[in-house]
């Protein structure tokens, strides 16, 4: 079955941002690459179609979907002390992670189907060679070294910088985020990223609120 056009993108950007980490990835295949540290009302960890309750201190693997249900948030924490939150009715693939800070290199690349989430890099940006990316049905978003948001709001999927720096690229198109509280919408796949605007307050407080913990 061919590859689903996000995936190609995404990969396609992997290639373009970084080098080629060779042996490494595979020997951080079968590794835990983080753990569970919040979790509210319904979440779960899938293992080859098999949903798990998630809860806290759990180990996270390559390979695992993290989903969450109505009402649900969930917060996992990575070896390099990244930080993923998701909130209600999310799936987010964790399909690479490379930490391997003594040859000062890293990898990560998730997979978002649906919901929001809030993404906050951890030690993996002090890394001389390292790619961050987040492919979602909308666009892959190519990570700086940052903390940024990215979700549904007002009929479209936006993603708002909170810090750093990154990409937002689809196949029509691709802007840049650099100032904080500066976001991009997408109304369909097909369409390019707006221009990059800073977001009024209450649209910030909108997109923060669907990932905050109670």
């Amino acid at each position: 079955m061919p590859a689903p056009p996000s995936l190609l993108r995404a990969f396609t950007l992997l290639a373009v941002l970084a080098p080629s980490l060779g042996a490494s990835a595979t020997e951080e295949d079968l590794s835990q690459v983080g753990i569970v540290k919040k979790v509210e009302n319904e979440a779960a960890i899938v293992v080859a179609s098999a949903a798990r309750p998630a809860v806290v201190g759990m180990a996270v693997h390559l390979k695992d979907e993290l989903r969450t249900g109505a009402q649900g948030r969930m917060l996992v924490v990575f070896r390099d002390d990244t930080e993923l939150t998701l909130g209600e009715k999310a799936s987010v693939v964790i399909d690479r992670y490379v930490y391997d800070p003594d040859k000062g290199i890293g990898e990560t690349f998730l997979q978002t189907t649906r919901g929001a989430f809030r993404f906050a890099t951890g030690r993996l940006e002090d890394l001389k060679e390292k790619t961050i990316v987040i492919s979602t049905s909308f666009a892959d978003i190519a990570v700086r070294g940052t903390e940024f948001w990215g979700g549904p709001i007002d009929a479209k999927y936006g993603v708002l910088l909170l810090e750093g720096e990154i990409i937002v690229a689809n196949q029509a198109g691709r802007v840049t985020l650099a100032k904080t509280v500066e976001g991009t919408n997408i109304a369909t796949p097909l369409d390019p990223p707006s221009e990059p605007t800073i977001w009024p307050e209450s649209k910030v407080s909108r997109a923060i609120e669907t990932v905050t913990l109670h």
